[in-house]
């Protein structure tokens, strides 16, 4: 049976990326309450060069924005909290949630699995860490190989993972390596906690040493990194530091004007579309700050698409794109769709400043946000064409996590049912984001077509998947079709 999540805590949207209000104590009991349970979850520990990669990498932002708890670990972006009016309490380091989190293991009888970083350094933390925490078990131990995380053999990796009987999973590939693996196979390890952990198993057996306690509460730790690697480092915090400059001010240009709009909170609205489909219509006003939430209400139980009325809000700050990020987590976890109808100017920028505008729809009017769902709705069918050895299939929804297994499947049956296929073509047209384990997926279709001595091509690629294609280094593998539609 599988156990309920614990509570949320409050969230607030920071460059972006929605982080829960946690202290270092409250993560690592929420830690505690998942590790006895049996639902696979994540966590994300996010520093400021966390952030500035996710706000360029559309498929790393929304691993994270989906990810169960992300916790801040960069006392810069505490400092920004502060500034933007949602003080996040404080930072929570994974380095400091690592050691806390093997006693806790030991304490209670769980075992861990370390993956990632290389065979001896693995060994030797496997070593010291059950010798300073009597009672604990490190069940296995995995270095994967080098290239890309979806040409690895993860089906026989995530196989050994749940019969390790582990209940925590520690990730040591790097930002944004391990957050790619993690989102695309936590649930396949029956691992109930996985966390990518970078470079901490590095401090634990010495191969890198953290800053002195001073420098951590001070916010210095940063500096000390750098000093020790200055070739490496000075680059990369020099563009944080940009990164962090233009993109705070760009959140907070959009928190400047306010203008108080005061209506009453409407019960949440069951509509239908005209094909007869259930929807949900709620509404949000006036100022969406801290402490001034009453206007917008988010549903307890969602069980169909959601229609937002945005039109009469006229203020968000971080507190109310947490209020938004609540609200689009809530529709994921459901597998629901959300569509903002007719977005105020105040809503669309605040949005738009901190690109969350690709995790929902807007449309301008409600007729305009019906025929959003009814597409929506539609999208699980496919078009196959089969010409002279060759099958087009055409796929109308985005790809990601959520609908890997229905793409799968839909593609395996095509193989399955088409022995003398010599070319699948897969038609992404219709297809507005695809994410890291659905590009995992076409490519284990490639992998197939290819032992039949087979081509598989894409056709119809937007941008905006071409981007993540060409982010995970594929697009010379799964390369676009040249050759006309067919009719």
């Amino acid at each position: 049976m599988t156990s309920p999540p614990p509570l949320p805590p409050p969230l607030t949207v920071l460059l972006g990326l929605p982080f829960h209000d946690l202290t270092l104590a409250e993560t690592l009991d929420y830690c505690r309450q998942v590790m006895q349970g049996d639902a696979c979850r994540y966590l994300v520990t996010a520093n400021v060069d966390f952030t500035a990669q996710a706000y360029a990498d559309p498929d790393l932002r929304k691993i994270v924005f989906y990810a169960d708890r992300v916790v801040c670990d960069g006392m810069p972006l505490v400092w920004l909290s502060r500034m933007l009016g949602y003080p996040l309490r404080e930072r929570v380091a994974g380095s400091d949630m690592v050691p806390r989190l093997l006693d806790i293991c030991a304490r209670h009888g769980h075992a861990v699995y370390f993956f990632g970083s290389d065979l001896g350094t693995l060994e030797a933390a496997k070593l010291i860490v059950e010798k300073r925490f009597p009672g604990l078990r490190v069940a296995g131990l995995d270095s994967p190989p080098m290239g890309a995380v979806v040409e690895w053999n993860n089906e026989a990796l995530c196989e050994k993972m749940r019969a390790s009987g582990a209940r925590l999973l520690l990730v040591c590939l790097g930002c944004p390596k391990q957050e790619r693996w993690i989102y695309a196979h936590h649930k396949d390890t029956g691992i109930p906690l996985s966390i990518g952990v970078g470079a901490s198993l590095d401090f634990i057996t010495g191969k890198q040493k953290r800053a002195p306690r001073w420098m951590q509460k001070s916010g210095l730790e940063w500096f000390w990194r750098m000093s020790g690697s200055p070739s490496r480092l000075v680059s990369r915090y020099s563009k944080d530091l940009l990164f962090l400059v233009q993109a705070a001010w760009q959140q907070a240009s959009s928190q400047r004007r306010r203008k108080v709009l005061v209506g009453s909170v409407r019960e949440p609205q069951a509509m239908t579309t005209p094909q007869g489909s259930p929807v949900l219509r709620i509404e949000w006003h006036g100022e969406l700050r801290k402490n001034s939430l009453a206007g917008a209400p988010v549903p307890e139980s969602i069980t169909a698409p959601v229609l937002l009325d945005a039109s009469k809000v006229t203020f968000m700050d971080s507190s109310g794109l947490g209020r938004l990020a609540l609200l689009i987590r809530t529709c994921r976890a459901t597998a629901q769709l959300l569509v903002a109808v007719k977005p105020s100017a105040a809503f669309r920028s605040a949005v738009t400043k901190v690109q969350m505008d690709f995790l929902l729809q807007m449309a301008a009017s409600e007729a305009a946000a019906m025929a959003v769902v009814s597409d929506h709705q539609a999208c699980g069918t496919v078009r196959k064409v089969v010409d002279d050895g060759m099958v087009w299939v055409a796929f109308n929804r985005p790809l990601d996590a959520l609908y890997h297994d229905e793409m799968m499947a839909v593609l395996e049956t095509t193989l399955a049912t088409a022995p003398g296929l010599r070319a699948l073509v897969v038609d992404l047209q219709a297809v507005t984001f695809i994410d890291s384990r659905a590009v995992g997926g076409l490519l284990r279709v490639w992998k197939m077509m290819s032992a039949r001595g087979a081509g598989m091509f894409l056709a119809g690629v937007t941008p905006a998947v071409r981007e993540i294609i060409s982010l995970l280094h594929l697009d010379k593998i799964l390369a676009e079709w040249k050759g006309d539609r067919p009719q």
